[in-house]
């Protein structure tokens, strides 16, 4: 985002009006300087003249001097401020004056918060392409546009009434939304050798293109990095061959797995939270493999009998009489072998039944170590647990399994390895590098490949070598570089977690949470407290 702050005026006569706008959104945030606001026409030119602003949202009837006439002043004497109007009116007389006389947007009362961001974002982006600075000022629109965007689908807000659009072109006659699911977002930035602002920017703008449709609206999830979402009125079968378009040129653009999820058709923006979780109930119903796939929505509500039960409560005895006699290889056997999870691919599992029996798994084995390890082992056997979770995001069930193995061993003590020398640098040769791309998508798999070992005896010679497990010395890593990223106070709390190797910031706050004991918001408020 640009350093620089671009100053916006708000001028009406109405009193509740002004304060409305001054509080719709959080301007500091997104590098926009709100300058105090206008009471009349005359006003707007005496500030004009002392703060030259960037962007100008003026009243068309307003006392002394009329909007109609207060624009046509601003544009002969400010040609490169950007203006736009609200008002009651709903006269095409009106509409048309305010456009011959500059305006480029024309807003009716009450103006929602989706007005507002939609007419910055456009504002902005006509600045950028007047000027050398463009990219930073499209990041930052993009930006305002992808937090407003989640805050409304992540948090049910109803900033719309069914009438009013959130984009000047579009008619909200009927919407879908389509979720873009990239499943391993770290490599497919890494690949792209951006910032991740950057990368976010231009995925939305070929996503964009492959739509071939102005109309819709596309937005960067701001709390799951890897959801990228389209608000588009096509349905039917033109709906469909856009899905197969865009994930054809998506696939090749982001050389990852991806799976693109579709709504059923809505008719009031009002649902847009109801479609988002459509969409993510969908995505589970996926096949746990590594290749895309599109799903729709079916008519009619969801299907019975997808969800089979793999691990039932006889395999949870099993788990605790192997872990009480200490037989690493017979609980490995249950949990991967016997409940089926190794070989789920052959078996057409989807992505909820092997989420859900991990998740089960994992259960079984924390319950143990509550009962029988210590504190800190304890807490260790949750911290790798929600790395799991994100693994079985990836659709890699090698890793996935390779991961639960190295729960396992946590949990039934080994004879210590007789590690050679050479298998020693290795693994100081490991640490090492894992200090330097901590942010990467790493796992026990990738390690292990990397430096040419197998995964189980790099493992526990690491353990033996550096003190902790390879998957929890990366976690400790992260959190050092969060924590000093959050006292540097640059970076806004979704920009750390990504820049730390998490595209998921709610996932974050967990392991930073149980690392610290207090939520990232906590742990700077107190930071800034005590300095």
């Amino acid at each position: 985002m640009s350093e620089r702050k671009y100053k916006v005026l708000i001028a009406d006569d109405e009193y509740w009006t002004r304060e409305k706008l001054k509080r719709m959104i959080p301007w500091e945030k997104y590098s926009l300087e709100l300058l105090e606001p206008a009471v009349d026409g005359e006003d707007v030119l005496r500030k004009m003249e002392e703060e030259i602003p960037d962007i100008l949202i003026t009243d068309i009837d307003m006392p002394f001097l009329s909007g109609t006439k207060l624009l046509a002043v601003v544009q002969e004497k400010y040609p490169k401020v950007i203006s736009f109007v609200v008002s009651g009116y709903n006269d095409f007389a009106y509409v048309k004056d305010s456009f011959l006389a500059g305006s480029i947007n024309y807003l009716m009362k009450p103006v929602t918060k989706m007005d507002l961001v939609n007419a910055l974002v456009r504002a902005l982006e006509m600045i950028g392409e007047r000027e050398h600075e463009q990219k930073s000022l499209q990041e930052a629109a993009s930006l305002i546009q992808d937090t407003e965007f989640s805050e409304m689908i992540a948090h049910r807000q109803l900033p719309l009434a069914s009438s009013v659009s959130v984009n000047a072109n579009m008619d909200l006659a009927g919407i879908s939304l389509i979720l873009l699911k990239i499943h391993n977002l770290q490599e497919a930035v890494r690949k792209s050798r951006q910032t991740r602002n950057a990368f976010s920017f231009h995925t939305k703008e070929r996503i964009r293109e492959f739509l071939r449709n102005e109309k819709a609206i596309v937005f960067n999830h701001i709390y799951h990095s890897n959801e990228f979402l389209i608000i588009t009125e096509m349905s039917g079968r033109e709906l469909e061959q856009t899905a197969e378009r865009l994930m054809t040129g998506m696939s090749e653009f982001l050389q990852t797995e991806l799976t693109l999820c579709i709504s059923g058709h809505s008719y009031s923006m009002e649902s847009l939270h109801t479609a988002y979780m459509e969409t993510v109930g969908i995505l589970m119903e996926r096949k746990f493999c590594r290749k895309d796939e599109i799903l729709f929505c079916e008519e009619g509500g969801e299907k019975e009998g997808r969800m089979r039960l793999h691990f039932q409560e006889e395999k949870e005895k099993q788990i605790s009489f192997y872990l009480a006699a200490r037989d690493g290889d017979g609980v490995c056997r249950v949990i991967l072998e016997e409940s089926g999870l190794a070989d789920c691919e052959k078996q057409g599992w989807s992505y909820l039944e092997v989420k859900q029996t991990v998740r089960q798994i994992m259960n079984a084995l924390q319950d143990f170590a509550a009962r029988e390890c210590s504190r800190e082992k304890a807490i260790d056997i949750e911290n790798v647990t929600e790395s799991l979770d994100k693994t079985v995001e990836s659709l890699d069930i090698r890793s996935v399994c390779d991961m639960m193995r190295e729960v396992v061993s946590m949990l039934v003590p080994e004879k210590k390895e007789a590690a050679t020398d050479s298998m020693k640098a290795i693994v100081q040769e490991a640490a090492a590098w894992i200090d330097g791309h901590f942010y990467e998508e790493l796992t026990l798999t990738t390690l292990a490949e990397q430096f040419h070992v197998e995964h189980s005896y790099f493992s526990r010679v690491f353990r033996q070598e550096i003190g902790e497990s390879p998957v929890l010395y990366i976690t400790n890593r992260r959190m050092e570089k969060a924590k000093q990223y959050i006292q540097e106070g640059k970076k806004n709390l979704t920009e750390v977690a990504f820049m730390v190797g998490y595209d998921d910031y709610t996932y974050f706050s967990r392991v930073f949470r149980k690392s610290t004991g207090m939520s990232p918001r906590e742990y700077r408020s107190r930071f800034e407290k005590s300095n």
